[in-house]
């Protein structure tokens, strides 16, 4: 489609405000994040929870990522010693955990009531004994 009569500084613009507006929201500037990283030989774990306040209620997200650990297998998410979920490697050794809470309310101190990360909080990935390990500290 050509749009007669249109100058190139036009189309300039359109295509900027296009690739703004398809920008995803990331974070704003009221998230708060911890994050925690740990190897084990070879293994590397990172781990990311973020708090998005929104409308008067949190969501919450706890991203987890395993980097060459043995390849297509199960591995159990430890929060503080609990189980809290299961990834599978991939071909590549690389695996991916995600939980998501919504529409959490908050509490006095302008956090989540009910579960959530704190500062010290230790996340580890693993089967059995082999794990690997870091411990939450906020971002500065």
């Amino acid at each position: 489609m050509q749009i007669p009569n249109t100058s190139p500084i036009v189309y300039a613009l359109l295509v900027a405000i296009l690739a703004w507006v398809a920008q995803p929201v990331l974070a704003n500037e009221d998230d708060r994040f911890w994050d925690a990283s740990g190897t084990a030989g070879r293994v590397s774990m990172k781990a990311k929870y973020k708090e998005s306040p929104e409308n008067n209620l949190i969501d919450q997200t706890l991203e987890v990522q395993i980097e060459d650990a043995p390849a297509n297998i199960g591995v159990f998410v430890y929060l503080n010693g609990r189980k809290i979920g299961k990834m599978t490697t991939d071909m590549f050794g690389t695996g991916r955990f995600r939980l998501d809470q919504l529409g959490v309310e908050p509490g006095p101190d302008g956090r989540p009531t009910g579960a959530r990360i704190n500062d010290g909080d230790q996340i580890s990935v693993g089967r059995g004994s082999q794990r690997v390990s870091g411990t939450f500290q906020e971002r500065q």
